[in-house]
């Protein structure tokens, strides 16, 4: 009988923006090739080595929707353990969600990137929008 080897593990730490603006949230389409592609998040993404999460947050707000973002506060923090599949790694997802007060109409700005289209989505849509649980902990965190 032969025992798998454990799977490696890895964190990544990411920084999201909650942006709510005349009933509706700011979102963000994954891009095909990436896990979830399809579905709706928040914009943001992985902190770069030596990154502040603060840097990262306006980085990816600006690659994702086109928006300067000059404003945010920490609503709070996300920590979620993704089991893999035997091929995969196992994942800690360290996630810092900020309230940023966003206006205006969005456009992805990085080209190839791991979102293809950006939308305001009112948040009576939400429920038949394809998103990820994200969303739902973003929006959690903002209206409580």
């Amino acid at each position: 009988m032969t025992l798998d080897a454990p799977k490696p593990r890895r964190t990544r730490l990411a920084a999201y923006a909650v942006a709510l603006s005349n009933g509706s949230i700011l979102l963000a389409r994954i891009a095909a090739g990436y896990p979830g592609e399809g579905k709706w998040t928040l914009p943001g993404g992985g902190v770069e080595w030596g990154e502040h999460p603060e840097e990262a947050l306006i980085r990816e707000v600006h690659e994702e929707t086109g928006f300067s973002v000059t404003q945010y506060s920490l609503l709070g923090i996300n920590s979620r353990v993704f089991h893999a599949s035997r091929l995969h790694s196992d994942l800690h997802a360290v996630r810092l969600l900020y309230d940023v007060p966003l206006e205006g109409d969005p456009k992805v700005t990085e080209i190839d990137g791991s979102v293809d289209h950006a939308s305001w989505v009112p948040l009576d849509d939400i429920g038949s929008t394809k998103t990820v649980e994200l969303v739902r902990i973003g929006l959690e965190m903002k209206l409580r």
